[in-house]
């Protein structure tokens, strides 16, 4: 039996001789990649834990959350897949982020041994923080430990936890797994003095090159030789040592250390377990080690889709058509090309919001602020301030972490800044963690806000153009899927074509297809969704129009009154939250204008976290695919739904995530 599958609990590997543990590492590794080859996943971050995690769970009692001595807490949750296979589910990764199986990222409803639901960057020093201080007044024994990694310390918040940390009266200890990457190549100037420790010679042999320097410099120099050389070594030391910004935060600093040498790393966390104060210990490892593809291309492998093995070359499994994210490129790279006022900016996601392609064809109008979105939305005002015209493709989960930037620093100074948001709605096999169902919501209130959801590419395109046009800040959402294979207007009715066909105008929609039994509004990409619906639904004899909403702020007031005093069923639908979303703005139109509410009827997302499956299991869960879209619209057709008040879809609770046992 592989020594992985004799461990239940943290407390097994503790039998294990050292000899056990190095060959425990090397299973860990192999079971990533035969999961992650299968199921994709998180590869490159994991595979660099493996000695790190094991060396945790060795020295400190890391057990079942509130009763175990000790807690660990996860920062980019990302990383996480060794310690869920040391506490207890190592059995389910061959159904990795596989519907009812385990997730991808720590999860307190999956298992005790995960203390928070985490899947965004730079958290865990500050909840660690607040941990250790409960503990303190609760007079509670046992150690805090969190661990950083993937360039996270880079973010705004792990600056104010670390801040604070120092502070702090009693043990913490922060672990900086610094691998030399974010999810893509590190960005800013920490990222580029960790590096300089990364790759550079010893103080001992910066010192020694440093006086052969002094001792070249001309004799009229004088007694300042001395002088200079104090200078140049002083600052030797404190441009290599990079212990002395935590040092100056009152977190005592050791490292670097190397997080691969899992006899070291052992001993050495056993030698400051019982350390009286904040403690940072650098951890330097290598993203992907143990697989020489994923550390050739730790990028590429960060998150791959599932993937084969030939030989020396890996094939990345693709589905048939074209990515959202691949239609966004394209259309950013046209634009820019026709106006040299068009900026890319992304944070940290250049693959994964298609802007790699953009860098490589426009670089010097490409920026990565690394993982730090609240800083790129200031940064894009600043450069809107200066007559750049700043496109920001941020996912929409990462949205929320920029909020204030974006009502402050832009709404409120009225500038032309565009948030592409990048897997909007239900993102599959990432979970409640990265699912964008809120953005919306948050950025509907702010004055002057223009939102947009395109349909299909050409939509995404026309929709790109008219921001550009815009004065004022806008947001264009779509989801992680492919496009339609065609564009609407090449297979809906002719007579429809020419104005669908033609370029946005603000707060004005589009008809896709006519019918006088019922309309259904749809916003957004969920318009095929919506087309086979009716489809569907016409076999019945019901006739549906469907109308292709395009705006969720301003919303096209005409053709509400239109629809809403029909007297027929109108439906919305919108893959977002029902609170404060398209639906809702819907609602809050139709009170202001009197207008009829009586057969209206939304369909979203509920009020409950969805957890992890195909984004095609997660909208038949919710009533969102084709097939409950037309069950919605016969029920909206009832002889019984002609009087009702509007009706919010109601939907079965989802399925408890998978418990590990």
């Amino acid at each position: 039996m592989a020594l992985l599958d004799s461990i239940h609990v943290p407390a097994d590997i503790r039998k294990l001789s050292m000899e056990e543990l190095i060959a425990l590492a090397a299973e860990i590794r192999q079971r990533i990649v035969d999961s992650v080859s299968k199921n994709g996943g998180h590869l490159a971050s994991n595979l660099g834990v493996a000695e790190l995690t094991i060396a945790l769970h060795y020295v400190y009692d890391f057990g079942p959350f509130p009763t175990g001595p000790d807690w660990l807490l996860w920062d980019v949750g990302h990383q996480c897949y060794p310690h869920k296979m040391l506490t207890g589910r190592a059995g389910m990764f061959p159904t990795l982020r596989k519907k009812g199986s385990v997730g991808g990222f720590p999860s307190p409803l999956e298992s005790p041994y995960d203390l928070f639901a985490v899947g965004h960057a730079g958290t865990a020093i500050s909840t660690a923080v607040g941990m250790a201080r409960g503990a303190e007044l609760q007079n509670r024994p046992g150690n805090v430990v969190a661990v950083v990694g993937d360039a996270s310390i880079v973010n705004g918040l792990a600056f104010e936890g670390l801040n604070n940390a120092g502070t702090l009266h009693r043990q913490l200890l922060i672990i900086l797994n610094d691998n030399g990457m974010s999810i893509s190549k590190p960005q800013g100037a920490f990222g580029q003095y960790l590096e300089r420790v990364r790759v550079s010679t010893t103080y001992g042999e910066a010192k020694r090159f440093a006086e052969k320097l002094v001792g070249r410099l001309p004799s009229s120099v004088g007694h300042t030789v001395e002088q200079v050389w104090r200078h140049v070594s002083e600052g030797v030391k404190s441009a290599l040592w990079p212990g002395q910004i935590f040092e100056n935060l009152g977190i005592k600093y050791m490292g670097p250390l190397d997080g691969h040498d899992l006899p070291g790393l052992i001993d050495m966390l056993g030698e400051i377990k019982h350390v009286k104060g904040p403690m940072l210990l650098h951890v330097k490892t290598v993203k992907g080690n143990g697989y020489e593809i994923a550390c050739a291309e730790p990028t590429k492998f960060h998150s791959p889709s599932a993937f084969q093995v030939n030989g020396c070359h890996v094939e990345i499994t693709k589905g048939p058509g074209k990515a959202w994210t691949a239609a966004y490129a394209d259309g950013m790279i046209a634009l820019a090309k026709k106006d040299p006022r068009v900026v890319a900016l992304t944070a940290a996601m250049p693959d994964g919001t298609g802007l790699s392609k953009f860098e490589k064809e426009i670089p010097g109008r490409f920026f990565d602020t690394g993982i730090c979105e609240s800083h790129l939305a200031a940064m894009a005002a600043g450069m809107a301030k200066t007559g750049l015209r700043p496109f920001a493709a941020i996912y929409s989960t990462f949205m929320q972490r920029a909020f204030d930037q974006v009502w402050q620093e832009i709404a409120l100074n009225h500038l032309p800044v565009v948030f592409c948001m990048d897997r909007a709605g239900f993102v599959g096999d990432d979970g409640a963690v990265h699912h964008g169902f809120m953005d919306q919501a948050f950025l509907r209130p702010l004055p002057g806000m223009v939102l947009m959801a395109p349909s299909d590419e050409a939509e995404l395109n026309r929709a790109l153009r008219l921001a550009l046009s815009l004065e004022t800040v806008s947001a264009l959402r779509y989801p992680r899927d492919n496009v339609p294979m065609q564009n609407f207007e090449e297979t809906i009715d002719p007579t429809l074509r020419v104005e669908a066909t033609a370029p946005w105008q603000v707060g004005r929609s589009r008809v896709l297809r006519e019918g006088s039994d019922a309309t259904v509004i749809v916003y957004g990409a969920l318009a095929e969704n919506v087309m086979r619906a009716a489809e569907e639904v016409a076999s019945d004899g019901i006739a549906v129009e469907v109308i292709d909403a395009r705006f969720c702020k301003p919303l096209d007031g005409p053709m509400l009154a239109r629809v809403l005093r029909s007297g027929h069923p109108v439906l919305t639908v919108e893959d977002h939250s029902l609170q404060n979303g398209f639906g809702a703005a819907v609602v809050e139109h139709a009170v202001s204008q009197r207008l009829p509410t009586g057969r209206l009827t939304l369909l979203g997302i509920p009020d409950r976290l969805i957890a992890h499956a195909t984004r095609k299991q997660q909208l038949a869960e919710v009533g969102l695919d084709a097939a409950g879209i037309a069950r919605s619209i016969r029920d909206a057709m009832a002889p019984s739904k002609r009087q009702s008040p509007v009706v919010v879809s109601v939907t079965p609770k989802s399925p408890p995530l998978a418990k590990a046992t």
